[in-house]
């Protein structure tokens, strides 16, 4: 059986209790929530289900417990939450079209690409009836995706991207930030075969060109940083600050306004073999253009982009600059070196 996420399991969790009028026992619970099913009976899942009540009282859920009288064993007790309690100003009305941008914009952003304040308001919108925006849309009350119907279907039924957060250092550093903590990891800079630590009091989290960044001050540097999250060698440990410590308002911004600009006057001419997948997906970089026979990509790491289009092996010829030419030409050289250690070793 697939693991469930906390969060997921919880969201599973909270559906169940605002879908019932009379309450669950936890037994019924534990065979209809996605997380508990099939799970063993017994300490680990009881500790699991008050962990599961805890958080989402955290996120101002109110949870009803119905006890019969004489169960001291708190098996027969009945879980529900009340309509008109999950803590959503009264005056907040969504119509269907918002409704519909909103439980698109959560599908976007998967895997904790919100803010805790964000997921506190996400759970509790796709826990309300006129919304269930965590559902598959055929499941939706009140929506049908079902031609026959003559109905169009729902916006979010029709686009279904995803933001994934896939750097394992993501929600760590995520949560440091909301929270105001410092971070410690190794952090390996190109072209250094030993990653060092850091300390770093973080600002923001950004997504630049499909890639996770870390913005924040560096203070062994004693100056403002930005971290590329897939450099980051370790786990990442947050702790107090040494002493409380102000987010510059712009600092997302100011770092991808920077990003942006590095973008922008970076380029690399590359000659690539037509009709290949080189040719394919260069051309429909952003900002790619042709010139003299060239093609004209932009980038915002040289390092990055020297991995990119070593990638692409004999159907790319670097034209211009040397360096970046060079380091791509290291780059094929490992992998063929790599290759040939192999090889040897297969002969022998």
């Amino acid at each position: 059986m697939s693991r469930v996420e906390a969060e997921e399991r919880q969201f599973s969790l909270l559906l169940a209790l605002v879908d019932t009028s009379v309450g669950f026992t936890k037994q019924e619970l534990f065979a209809r929530v996605a997380g508990y099913q099939g799970q063993p009976t017994g300490d680990a899942l009881e500790r699991m289900f008050e962990r599961d009540k805890d958080a989402l009282r955290e996120h101002g859920i109110v949870i009803d417990v119905v006890q019969p009288p004489g169960d001291e064993s708190n098996q027969e007790a009945r879980y529900r939450v009340l309509d008109g309690v999950l803590g959503d100003p009264a005056e907040l009305q969504f119509d269907a079209e918002e409704r519909d941008l909103l439980d698109l914009a959560l599908r976007v952003w998967h895997e904790g690409g919100l803010t805790e304040e964000s997921q506190r308001a996400a759970l509790k919108l796709r826990a309300d009836p006129e919304f269930r925006g965590g559902l598959p849309l055929e499941r939706t009350p009140g929506r049908t995706t079902d031609p026959a119907a003559g109905t169009e279907p729902a916006t979010a039924s029709i686009v279904q991207p995803r933001q994934r957060s896939r750097e394992s250092a993501f929600q760590a550093l995520k949560r440091a930030a909301d929270r105001r903590r410092e971070v410690v990891f190794d952090y390996l800079k190109p072209g250094e075969r030993t990653p060092r630590s850091r300390s770093v009091q973080p600002w923001a989290t950004v997504l630049f060109r499909s890639r996770w960044m870390l913005v924040g001050h560096d203070l062994g540097a004693e100056d403002a940083r930005t971290f590329l999250m897939q450099r980051i060698t370790s786990p990442v440990k947050d702790r107090a600050p040494r002493q409380p410590f102000e987010v510059p308002a712009d600092a997302a911004a100011a770092a991808l306004a920077k990003l942006e600009e590095i973008w922008a006057s970076a380029s690399v001419g590359v000659h690539a073999v037509p009709g290949s997948d080189a040719d394919i997906r260069l051309r429909h970089r952003r900002d790619t253009t042709e010139e003299d026979g060239l093609l004209v990509i932009h980038h915002a790491d040289r390092h990055l982009i020297a991995d990119e289009l070593s990638g692409f092996g004999a159907d790319i010829a670097v034209a211009w600059p040397a360096q970046q030419r060079e380091l791509v030409r290291q780059r094929l050289e490992r992998i063929r070196d790599a290759h040939a250690d192999d090889t040897e070793g297969s002969a022998t």
